[in-house]
Parts: C-alpha cells; sequence; structure tokens
C-alpha cells in the first residue's frame, strides 16, 4: 500500500512542474529556474536518504519498492530533463519537438497497438535478459513506435475516443 502513496507523489510532483510550466510560462527564465530549484532540492533529499549510495543509507534507492530515495531521484532527473527541453524548445527554438509531436498527436493509438503487438518482432525478441540487451529491445521498440506515429501523422490520421 505504501507505494502506492510514493506514486501520488511522484504524480504530485508532475503536477506541480506542469503548474509551474503553465503559471510562469511569460517569464522564461522564471520557469527555468524553479524547475532547476525543484530538481536539485529533490536531488539533494533523495542523496541524504540514500547517503549517496544505492544499496546503503537510511532508505536505500531501489525500484522495484519504490523507495523515498528512488522516487526523489526520478523526480530530479524528470524535472531535469523538463527544464532542458524546455529551453531548447522554448527559449533557444533550437528543437521543434519532433518525432514526440507526431506520437503525441495519436497516444491512444499508441498505446492500445504496443499493448497489442507487444510480443511481436521488432517490439520484442527473446534475448537475453541483460541490462543492455533489454535497453535495446526497448529503445528499438520506442523508436519502431516513434514511426508509426510520424507515418499517421503524415497520412492525417489521428484516432481519437
Amino acid at each position: 500500500k505504501q507505494w502506492y502513496q510514493r506514486r501520488v507523489a511522484i504524480t504530485a510532483g508532475g503536477v506541480v512542474a506542469g503548474h509551474i510550466v503553465v503559471m510562469l510560462k511569460s517569464s522564461r527564465g522564471s520557469t527555468v529556474g524553479a524547475l532547476s530549484v525543484l530538481s536539485v532540492v529533490s536531488l539533494a533529499i533523495g542523496l541524504i536518504l540514500s547517503k549517496g549510495t544505492l544499496t546503503g543509507g537510511w532508505v536505500p534507492i531501489n525500484k522495484n519498492l519504490w523507495s523515498v530515495s528512488f522516487v526523489a531521484i526520478t523526480s530530479a532527473s524528470a524535472y531535469f530533463v523538463l527544464a532542458i527541453m524546455y529551453l531548447m524548445i522554448d527559449f533557444f527554438h533550437i528543437w521543434c519537438g519532433a518525432p514526440f509531436n507526431s506520437a503525441g498527436k495519436n497516444p491512444l493509438f499508441l498505446y492500445v497497438g504496443s499493448y497489442i503487438v507487444y510480443s511481436y518482432f521488432p517490439f520484442n525478441w527473446a534475448t537475453s535478459q541483460s541490462h543492455g540487451a533489454l535497453m535495446l529491445q526497448s529503445v528499438v521498440g520506442t523508436a519502431c513506435w516513434l514511426l508509426v506515429g510520424f507515418y499517421l501523422d503524415c497520412k492525417k490520421k489521428y484516432y481519437k475516443i
């Protein structure tokens, strides 16, 4: 039951980050600054709880248990990535968000499609259970779904409820 509370906490952190982006959109520097402060505070909490180690500390970083330190460090990385993306897309205009904007136009189709064909190649194949092999499989599957989203966007096919 406690892991639900931690997932609610990380979701609430996402809501806070979204609120920062929406409420401070007229002041770009403030948006990046607030996201950076949120990232540093969250990272500090995670590092203090884990004493800077993976397995030691008061609360070890453990994804399987969704430990508080795991949630804090994961949130910190998400805030940091959001701040970088905000700078690149909205501040400096050096990236338009592609190919993710194409996938964002058909999220339900991509989600249901990934659930239906998960066990088929090229989205899944027999591999060793090493982190590197599983990461490669995940990256290839994600790239394939991004291509599907891009294709549907080019054909102006959008599926909605």
